[in-house]
């Protein structure tokens, strides 16, 4: 995957001037559990949720909110999820079958489940969310629907089947009673509360089309699962025998390029954000993305390993990962204090240098708390926890400094430090009309010390500031131009300074 950043991409020398947006996770059911729990009321529907709580993100610098798990899923996945319950015990030991609220990624309906409210109360929602300068993002889950979805009956063409002289009764490990797949990948196997589209027939890419353009309709971005899966060659190696057993033919165009075009025609403004693996990032950005997931740096991070770390950030590509997302945590990866072994002082070091480079910056509810208890998706709660008040500390510093104009929509340029301890360090530097700041990321164990050239630093005597502590100092501008700024970073921590 290296070759992805050193080789594949050309190495891009311009300053990125696009907008860098937070986005928020928020798992709706468990949220609303926690925030019944929270105000001693029953909060069950989207209407019952005091705006209080989205004021609350928006005062964090989120620019948009995913609200995952809106849409309508059926009794099968439920059931299937509570005769699975004995694997619910190592996320939360506690657990009771009251717990077990269905996989959100098993839609019937792409209509708001009757649970949460109505397709208007979303509409409605995402106008009070707008007014307050948030924007709301949405689920589309591209690769198969639930079980118990009605196409499955009334359009099972929509479906993949098993070829046509297949023996009956079929191999229940692959099919359903009626031969349709159950939904897979090509390298995690099949879900078995799900039924698998079949994207080389043209009926079901158009209905697939026109959700998407509802969920544009109605929201401002939509996050869509595991989208590399439907790409024609990851889709035909999966579903060769079928696709070839029933004469289909493999499409002109890729589906992506289809609804991303279509859709952006009638609802311009909506971002479309993949959850991507398996080097196909860039494939998704050529295809209309306009972030995708980028995980191949957090990995790097988690060796807590310099070496493996400094190779992506020294070929950076800018197009690309002004195009990324990036995290350190989400619903289908570990918390990050447990990502990084334990450790909330490199997990909060790590986000900050995820967030200090161009795309966007992608936070986990219960992220900012220190939570080290992973919420599983088939669940209503997580294990209870006080978190980490380390982890909250430094993000409550961190965020009203992420939440500046300058880290939105500023000029971005990766720094050189120098001297026998630069080994060590990260530095980046983004500016505009209002903002000069350099983050400095000292990514290993032990203090170190390091020059950083700041070319644009004005003339004469000024006081800096260091952001995080709010200590100032007074500097030279002419030798942090030609000398550079000394810093003093003790080991897995970082200093912010504002400089004129």
């Amino acid at each position: 995957m290296m070759q992805k950043f050193v080789i594949s991409l050309l190495l891009m020398n311009v300053l990125v001037n696009a907008y860098n947006p937070t986005i928020y996770e928020l798992s709706l059911r468990p949220w609303l559990y926690e925030l019944t729990n929270k105000y001693g009321r029953k909060i069950s529907k989207l209407n019952d949720i005091p705006m209080e709580e989205f004021q609350n993100l928006k005062n964090l610098g989120v620019d948009y909110v995913w609200l995952m798990g809106i849409w309508q899923l059926g009794k099968y996945g439920l059931d299937f999820d509570k005769a699975h319950a004995n694997d619910y015990k190592s996320n939360l030991p506690d657990f009771t079958m009251d717990d077990v609220i269905g996989s959100p990624y098993a839609i019937t309906e792409f209509v708001c489940n009757s649970e949460l409210g109505t397709d208007q109360d979303i509409v409605n929602l995402r106008k009070k969310l707008n007014d307050m300068g948030l924007k709301l993002m949405l689920d589309f889950v591209p690769n198969h629907s639930a079980i118990d979805s009605p196409y499955r009956t009334s359009n099972i063409d929509y479906y993949i089947r098993a070829p046509p002289n297949t023996p009956k009764p079929y191999d229940s490990e692959y099919y359903l009673p009626d031969g349709v797949s159950y939904g897979g990948d090509q390298w995690d196997g099949f879900w078995k509360d799900t039924a698998q589209w079949n994207y080389w027939n043209n009926d079901t890419r158009n209905y697939l089309k026109s959700i998407v353009k509802k969920i544009a309709s109605m929201s401002d971005g939509m996050r869509c699962d595991m989208a590399m899966v439907i790409l024609n060659d990851l889709f035909y190696n999966k579903w060769k025998p079928q696709l070839d057993a029933w004469g289909y033919k493999r499409p002109s165009t890729e589906f992506w390029s289809e609804a991303i075009k279509e859709t952006k025609q009638q609802y311009p403004n909506v971002i479309f954000l993949a959850e991507v693996y398996w080097s196909k990032e860039q494939d998704l950005i050529n295809l209309g993305f306009d972030y995708v997931y980028e995980k191949w740096l957090l990995d790097q991070q988690a060796t807590l390993d310099v070496g493996k770390v400094r190779p992506i950030l020294s070929n950076l590509n800018l197009n690309y990962a002004s195009h990324s997302n990036h995290f350190v945590e989400n619903h289908d990866e570990p918390r990050a204090i447990i990502k990084f072994s334990g450790k909330d002082y490199i997990s909060c070091v790590a986000a900050l240098m995820s967030y200090s480079i161009p795309g966007a910056r992608f936070v986990n509810h219960g992220q900012l708390e220190g939570l080290s208890n992973k919420l599983d998706v088939h669940l209503r709660r997580s294990y209870k926890e006080n978190g980490s008040a380390y982890v909250k500390s430094f993000y409550g510093k961190i965020m009203a400094i992420l939440k500046r104009e300058v880290f939105k929509s500023g000029n971005w340029t990766q720094l050189t430090v120098t001297g026998d301890q630069s080994w060590k360090f990260f530095a980046f530097r983004w500016t505009n009309a209002s903002d000069k700041i350099v983050v400095v990321i000292n990514f290993s164990e032990g203090s170190g010390y390091g020059l950083v050239k700041l070319s644009d630093a004005s003339s004469g005597q000024q006081t800096i500031t260091e952001m995080i502590s709010g200590q100032t100092y007074v500097r030279s501008g002419d030798d942090m131009r030609n000398n550079g700024l000394g810093v003093i970073v003790d080991g897995w921590n970082a200093q912010i300074f504002k400089y004129f």
